[in-house]
């Protein structure tokens, strides 16, 4: 009888493995040993007339585990909490991250917007992965915000600091009101940073905000399945 040694792709229990395929060495976490993420909020935010960007901040408590795709669906329901449409998507889950995931200019139509439910709807892959943004100085300055009536906006610098390129990246402005409720957000998407420099970025909504922001927040978010760090 020839004995085959135990890898992390032959589908049984075997080798130091917590489970089949993972744990111990294996690149894969056994979902036993991950948390889930945690949907913080979803909203939909008013850009004009009828039309309306999505978005869900959503926070993963694990360590040093990410997710490399996930398949995902924004309902989006009107004033008598009826289902008037869905947005479907993927994305990536960082490691030890609050993120956001972003579904641009839904149309709703005549109909008004109340309420929007996100959840991931495809099983959660949990790969073992640092914290890319914990682990380099990339830094944002010079953060500043013009609430002009008809067509505010926000300006700022992405500062790397480290020895890497950065790869493609989206940035995420978020805008507070005085009681923290969130009043708007807005997203761009960058094609990277090299070693030692910084990128300008600027976000604008095209109609009054709703409320005087007061605090603003800026999330980088770097896909750490695209690093070669």
């Amino acid at each position: 009888m020839i004995f085959k040694k135990p890898t992390c792709f032959d589908g049984k229990l075997n080798g130091i493995e917590a489970g089949i395929d993972c744990g111990g060495s294996c690149s894969l976490f056994c979902g036993v040993d991950v948390s889930l993420p945690v949907t913080i909020w979803s909203r939909a935010f008013p850009v004009t007339a009828n039309i309306y960007n999505l978005a869900a901040y959503v926070e993963n408590p694990n360590q040093n585990a990410a997710v490399s795709k996930v398949d995902y669906e924004f309902l989006i329901y009107d004033t008598n909490n009826k289902l008037i449409g869905t947005r479907k998507g993927s994305t990536f889950i960082p490691p030890n991250q609050a993120f956001v995931v972003f579904e641009p200019r839904f149309n709703s139509g005549e109909i008004q917007v109340k309420s929007v439910s996100f959840e991931f709807t495809s099983p959660l892959v949990w790969q073992k992965k640092e914290p890319t943004i914990n682990i380099l100085p990339i830094t944002v300055e010079n953060i500043i915000l013009d609430n002009n009536f008809n067509l505010p906006s926000l300006t700022a610098k992405v500062k790397n600091d480290s020895i890497h390129d950065i790869p493609p990246f989206s940035a995420v402005a978020i805008l507070y009101d005085i009681d923290h409720n969130v009043i708007n957000i807005s997203k761009t998407d960058k094609d990277g940073i090299l070693s030692n420099a910084s990128l300008p970025i600027s976000f604008t909504w095209p109609e009054a905000l709703s409320n005087t922001p007061v605090k603003n927040d800026i999330l980088i978010q770097i896909n750490p399945f695209t690093t070669s760090f």
